[in-house]
């Protein structure tokens, strides 16, 4: 359904010559007919572009209707909510009914603001934002465009380096929860002790070491892995994300692999009595934790918990087309759990053990490399 037109436009007024882009704007929310009220996402319409506005680097929000200033009383909205614009600023206009991609706004900031006190429509000067899993802008004016919004707006919150498993799969299934799980009050770390708990109890019960035991305890692995998604797309689409949350979500990956490998060594130690799962469990374990204390060091030291900031070399290498290019998915967590999976399916827990031993070996090389890399380029910055 094509997008209704706005009943009030604002059009760009042309700068005179010389004329400066402003240093600050606003958004400016314009009454509209249909229901800014309307809830996509875990948000209201209103508020969810005041919170896009505010991710842009937006000074204040601009509300034509009093019961739109009403839709923005939340504590996420930190900037201020006014009937007039702030002098010296340049608008950026939208309806309050409309939903645009959250880059948008910023995409527009860098393209360059019209003048102080001019004003850009964005409905009839719209940006496009050339990005994977983006959408056009829309006007939510009735039950069938709200579909439609959510389902685009939760299709963007898809990232372009999921690996193969969490393309094809996970994804799939973490959304589906995740649009369900914003219409309840629970917040996105709460989600994210709950996953944890999933992968403590598979972990546990690696440990029993048998082929049900294992088996299960491997579901709980991959289940964890597919819900591992959902607190962070609750987190974007609702504009709760933390620094706290970041390392829930970090620290809950790592103990959740470490567990599981630990169990499983265990486990299939006690039940076969063979030392090389011992060994195997133990080696993972030790690259594993080394690692990990190394990354969590840089991620203090840059004031983020998110170990995507975390630039290992590995990845840099995968730009080269090369053969890590090709086998570099199956490095990634989401891959590698569900071939736990496979492999309980199939009693080859064992072997795949040891294969994750050497594959363990092979990250903390890659971390070590990165360190000597960023120290090597420290030493040269300093020179």
């Amino acid at each position: 359904m094509a997008p209704r037109q706005p009943e009030k436009e604002t059009t760009t007024q042309a700068p005179e010559s010389g004329t400066q882009p402003a240093e600050s704007w606003a958004l400016s929310l314009r009454a509209t007919s249909a229901d800014a009220s309307r809830r996509l996402g875990g948000l209201n319409l209103a508020l969810r572009l005041a919170l896009d506005a505010q991710g842009a680097g937006a000074s204040a929000i601009v509300v034509e209707a009093e019961e739109h200033a009403a839709l923005l009383a939340d504590a996420r909205l930190r900037i201020p909510v006014t009937s007039t614009a702030p002098d010296g600023c340049a608008l950026l206009s939208l309806p309050a009914s409309y939903l645009v991609p959250r880059q948008m706004l910023g995409l527009v900031v860098r393209q360059g603001l019209p003048a102080a006190g001019q004003t850009r429509d964005l409905v009839a000067e719209p940006e496009a934002v050339p990005l994977p899993y983006t959408f056009e802008p829309l006007d939510i004016v009735d039950a069938e465009s709200a579909r439609t919004g959510e389902r685009v707006l939760f299709r963007a919150l898809r990232k372009p380096q999921d690996g193969w498993t969490s393309r094809h799969l996970n994804r799939y299934i973490s959304l589906a929860i995740s649009r369900v799980l914003v219409r309840t009050a629970l917040t996105p770390n709460q989600v994210s002790v709950a996953i944890l708990a999933v992968g403590i109890f598979g972990a546990v019960m690696a440990a029993r070491g048998d082929y049900l035991s294992l088996f299960i305890g491997a579901t709980a692995f991959q289940a964890q892995s597919v819900l591992d998604g959902c607190d962070g797309e609750m987190s974007r689409v609702t504009y709760r994300g933390s620094l706290a949350g970041q390392w829930l979500d970090t620290v809950g990956d790592d103990l959740t692999n470490y567990g599981f490998f630990a169990g499983a060594a265990y486990g299939l130690y006690q039940t076969s009595n063979h030392w090389i799962y011992l060994l195997a469990g133990a080696v993972t374990l030790l690259c594993g934790l080394t690692a990990s204390g190394i990354e969590y060091r840089y991620l203090i030291r840059i004031g983020s918990g998110d170990l995507l900031q975390y630039p290992l070399s590995a990845q840099s290498s995968a730009a080269d087309g090369g053969l890590y290019s090709k086998i570099a998915p199956l490095f990634k967590r989401d891959t590698f759990v569900f071939l736990t999976w496979l492999s309980a399916v199939f009693a080859l827990v064992g072997p795949m053990l040891v294969v994750f031993a050497a594959g363990a070996v092979g990250v903390l090389v890659g971390v070590l490399s990165t360190e000597m890399k960023m120290a090597r380029e420290r030493k040269g910055a300093a020179s």
